[in-house]
């Protein structure tokens, strides 16, 4: 006999079904738009990820949000750049451990960060530059 769904587990997918369209919708790639020309003017460089260093574009840079509770109205400091791999190793960390998962996003998202900034200071450069920039 099938499992029943509880609630808790629908509305997580609920939750996931609403962040999936919205990722996917013109409303984040103007979101996407608005917070690289905010941080331009803020911070007066480019972006780069936060944790390597990396260059951050429009086209391949992932924005991670350190806190969904303004999903569709996010603040300049909503969304933390990141390049791919390290928005996955961020995500691995952070869906696989439920103490971070119990955490408040935001802290959590602090610590990981740090934490992949400090174990990729450990390892030998990769040929790409280490410019990190910090949140506005």
């Amino acid at each position: 006999m099938p499992a029943t769904p509880t609630s808790e587990g629908l509305a997580a997918r609920s939750r996931r079904a609403s962040y999936d369209a919205y990722i996917n919708s013109r409303a984040w790639s103007h979101k996407r738009k608005q917070w690289y020309a905010a941080w331009l003017t803020a911070a007066g460089i480019e972006p780069s990820c936060l944790v390597c260093g990396r260059r951050w574009t429009l086209k391949a840079g992932h924005l991670h949000h350190a806190t969904y509770d303004r999903l569709g109205a996010e603040s300049l400091r909503d969304l933390l750049p990141l390049c791919r791999r390290d928005h996955k190793a961020l995500h691995a960390i952070i869906d696989s451990h439920p103490t971070w998962q119990r955490a408040d996003r935001q802290t959590a998202t602090a610590a990981i960060i740090a934490g992949l900034r400090q174990a990729r200071a450990k390892r030998p450069e990769t040929g790409h530059q280490r410019t990190v920039t910090r949140t506005p």
